[in-house]
């Protein structure tokens, strides 16, 4: 009996998809300065609550879309995950921001957290171009254009979820 349950979570384990964390962020998440395992953990968070796809959230009795790669909720459902302050929040919030990891809009009490660079972290095939051959000075302008674009319609550039599509 014992093996059976055993196998049936390691069946629903293999089913369930998979994320893809950069290795910075385990890191940081597992490393010995506590400021860099709360922004590793908050953000953590905030990627597997992220949506695969853009889909619809009832906040308030209002309908919002949520956008894929995008997290609906307020600061406060953040600090009480967590057990922080608001502006404690609000401050790794900011770190994120600034290390161009999340964008975030405020509506009317309601954060649209977007997870930015998707595609690039989800490893989705980029088109190369053959003039530089794939140098770091092309990485660099790649980051540059992408953070520049960025819009909060989030065109893609938010980190992914790998699910079983």
């Amino acid at each position: 009996m014992l093996k059976s349950l055993e196998l049936n979570y390691l069946d629903s384990l293999l089913e369930s998809g998979y994320v893809r964390v950069p290795r910075k962020v385990l890191n940081d998440l597992f490393g010995s300065d506590a400021e860099e395992q709360l922004i590793a953990h908050v953000y953590l968070f905030l990627f597997s609550r992220s949506y695969f796809a853009t889909g619809t959230v009832i906040r308030d009795n209002k309908q919002l879309t949520c956008h894929r790669g995008q997290v609906i909720c307020s600061q406060a459902e953040l600090a009480a995950k967590f057990n922080l302050s608001p502006w404690r929040v609000r401050g790794v919030l900011n770190i994120l921001k600034e290390r161009y990891l999340i964008e975030v809009e405020n509506i009317k009490g309601i954060s649209h957290i977007g997870m930015l660079y998707y595609d690039s972290i989800a490893g989705k095939p980029r088109q190369e171009s053959s003039s530089d051959g794939g140098s770091g000075k092309k990485r660099h302008k790649e980051r540059e254009t992408e953070a520049s674009n960025t819009t909060f319609s989030l065109k893609g550039h938010i980190l992914d979820f790998m699910s079983n599509d």
